[in-house]
C-alpha cells in the first residue's frame, strides 16, 4: 500500500485502521523530520538509503503513465519491463518506452534503468537531460545519524535491477550497518564502501537528497 504519509497522524491512522507495522517514508523528508517521526509514530520506520531519486511525487509519475497507459502504483515500476525496448543501431544503444525514444547511449556509456524523467531530449537544439540528471541517493555518510534517530531499516531500491546489483549493494550496506551498530559513536565511513557504491550508482552524482538541506 502506498499512501505518502509524511506526518505522525497519517502514520497512526494506517497503524490503527490497517494494522501497518512498518512504513517506508518518502524521499522528501529532511533528517530532523525523520527523527521526530521515529519518536511520535506508533510503528517502525524505514528510509530510502541507496538508489535513484525522482522528481515526481512517490509512485504518481504522470510521464510514465502517459507513455505506457499504466500507473506505476498499480504495475510496480516507473518503466514496466513489457514497455521497455533496447535497440542496437550504428554502434549506439537506444532505449524506448512504448515507442518513445528516451535516450541514446554510446557503447562506452553506462546505461541505467530507463525512465522518461531521466531521459535526454533535444530542446532548443541541444540534447541534454531535460527534466532531471540521473543522481543516486546514498545515506552512508549519515548512517550513524539514522541509527541514532531510531530508523528501523534502510531501503535499497532494487526495482528492475540485476541480482548482481542487489547482491553488491546489500553486501556493502550490511557491512556498514553492522559496523555502525557495534559502535555508532565511533562509526567511520570506509572509502571502499563509497567506491563500491559509486560503481553501482545511477549517473555520475551521489547526494544525501532531502535528508540534508543546508539552506533551511
Amino acid at each position: 500500500m502506498q499512501g505518502s504519509a509524511t506526518n505522525a497522524d497519517a502514520l497512526r491512522f494506517y497503524a490503527e485502521r490497517f494494522g501497518v507495522t512498518r512504513a517506508v517514508l518518502p524521499r522528501v523528508l529532511p533528517l530532523n523530520q525523520v527523527e521526530r517521526l521515529t519518536r511520535e509514530a506508533p510503528l517502525s520506520l524505514e528510509v530510502f538509503g541507496f538508489g535513484g531519486l525522482c522528481v515526481m511525487v512517490e509512485g504518481r509519475c504522470a510521464l510514465s503513465s502517459y507513455a505506457t497507459g499504466v500507473s506505476p502504483n498499480t504495475c510496480g515500476a516507473c518503466s514496466p519491463a513489457a514497455s521497455v525496448r533496447w535497440e542496437e543501431q550504428g554502434g549506439e544503444r537506444r532505449v524506448r518506452l512504448d515507442g518513445v525514444l528516451i535516450d541514446v547511449f554510446q557503447k562506452t556509456e553506462k546505461a541505467g534503468y530507463p525512465t522518461i524523467c531521466k531521459g535526454r531530449f533535444r530542446t532548443r537544439g541541444v540534447v541534454n537531460y531535460t527534466l532531471e540528471e540521473p543522481t543516486s541517493l546514498n545515506v552512508l555518510p549519515i548512517l550513524a545519524d539514522l541509527v541514532q534517530a531510531g530508523v528501523g531499516a534502510v531501503k535499497i531500491e532494487g526495482r528492475q535491477r540485476s541480482p548482481t546489483y542487489v547482491a553488491r549493494v546489500t553486501a556493502i550496506m550490511r557491512a556498514a550497518i553492522d559496523a555502525c551498530a557495534r559502535d555508532p559513536a565511533h562509526f567511520v565511513l570506509r572509502p571502499e564502501w563509497m567506491q563500491g557504491l559509486s560503481a553501482l550508482a545511477e549517473g555520475h552524482q551521489q547526494t544525501l537528497g532531502a535528508f540534508h538541506r543546508p539552506w533551511r
